[in-house]
């Protein structure tokens, strides 16, 4: 078995840990979080790079459904071109598995004394977990190739803080981890059926887009760097809307493209969904009218269509379908490496630690 494959399997159980951690009374001191702010609630910045940041669109989602603003920046553009926006009132979320990338490491250099700081990290003895005024573990346990498990759990943890800031009891968060968890088993029991039709139908393509809308965008934006580090596929994540505007114009055959088309109900207490899961698998119908070849998942109802692979994956709420969909991928990205003769996981030029900006 793959390093890979080996930490694949251990995210149903990661996150069931990372629930009763965060599920204990404490785990978050709402005195300790709303001590780092000057105001309440806080304009709440999620940076980090790569999976790290990726993992915080199902909480700002979350969090501006309740009227609270909350942006995703990458961590190398705050550095060297935002940081005037950081005040008393901002509560910036930083989030890194090792706590020492380099442009996180700069950033709270520079990051003024008075801004509050939650560390979410993997590595509690990082420069980050020290620098953090609130430290929230990822509890992934140790990382050895791409990014899955710690992506899986930065998931949760930052949707926890979203509930802390937001005011709301976590119970129900906790309902749909628990479903994930569950959902999680069932497809690694019965990856050996699902996968292989996937990978038959994906193939090795040229170019492969990735499109979601909202929260889901954090599968858009995962699913390609998977896909690039475990499979070196040309992989660009761009959101739906964006597509129709130029990007449509080079479907083709050849390319292979995947939608992420969910419901939406990002808030706990909202009971309406938007419509933007039916505006996805209408993109899906224009681009296989064109010859693409799309690769669907969705929890919506939809006609069989030509050129589409389907898969059917159970609804999510709060946005955080990721937690399903992502692993449908990385089992794919881990067969698609082993069928092109390549180690799954194992990084080439990169390291799992990035030190030069």
């Amino acid at each position: 078995m793959t390093a890979m494959m080996e930490e694949i399997l251990e995210q149903p159980g990661a996150l069931a840990d990372l629930r009763k951690y965060y599920e204990s009374p404490g785990a978050i001191p709402l005195k300790t979080l709303r001590g780092l702010v000057s105001e309440w609630p806080p304009l709440v910045i999620f940076t980090g790079m790569g999976a790290s940041l990726f993992a915080a669109y199902p909480a700002q989602a979350y969090l501006t459904s309740h009227g609270i603003h909350a942006m995703v920046w990458e961590t190398s553009e705050l550095l060297h071109h935002h940081l005037s926006i950081l005040r008393r009132n901002t509560l910036v979320v930083a989030i890194s598995q090792s706590g020492e990338t380099i442009e996180m490491t700069r950033l709270l250099e520079r990051i003024p004394k008075d801004v509050g700081v939650a560390a979410v990290v993997n590595v509690e003895h990082s420069t980050l977990a020290r620098r953090g005024g609130l430290l929230l573990p990822m509890l992934a346990g140790r990382q050895t190739t791409v990014s899955t498990k710690t992506y899986m759990c930065s998931v949760a943890v930052l949707m926890y803080l979203a509930f802390s800031i937001a005011g709301e009891p976590h119970r129900h968060l906790t309902q749909v981890l628990l479903k994930a968890i569950r959902m999680q088993e069932r497809i690694l029991d019965r990856q050996e059926a699902i996968i292989p039709p996937l990978v038959e139908f994906f193939d090795h393509p040229p170019y492969v887009a990735l499109m979601s809308r909202g929260p889901d965008l954090a599968s858009a934006m995962q699913a390609a760097l998977t896909l690039k580090e475990t499979v070196r596929l040309a992989a660009e994540p761009i959101s739906a809307g964006q597509f129709r505007h130029g990007p449509i114009e080079i479907v083709n055959p050849m390319h292979r493209y995947v939608i992420f088309a969910r419901q939406v109900n990002p808030g706990a207490r909202q009971a309406h969904n938007t419509n933007t899961g039916k505006l996805m698998l209408r993109l899906a119908m224009d681009i296989q009218s064109h010859g693409g070849r799309v690769l669907l998942f969705s929890d919506l109802s939809f006609t069989e269509m030509v050129n589409v692979r389907a898969v059917r994956v159970e609804p999510m709420r709060l946005g955080l379908g990721t937690l399903i969909d992502m692993l449908f991928v990385q089992l794919m990205a881990h067969e698609l490496a082993l069928r092109a003769g390549l180690e799954p996981g194992k990084f080439w030029i990169a390291q799992g630690v990035t030190r030069e900006e």
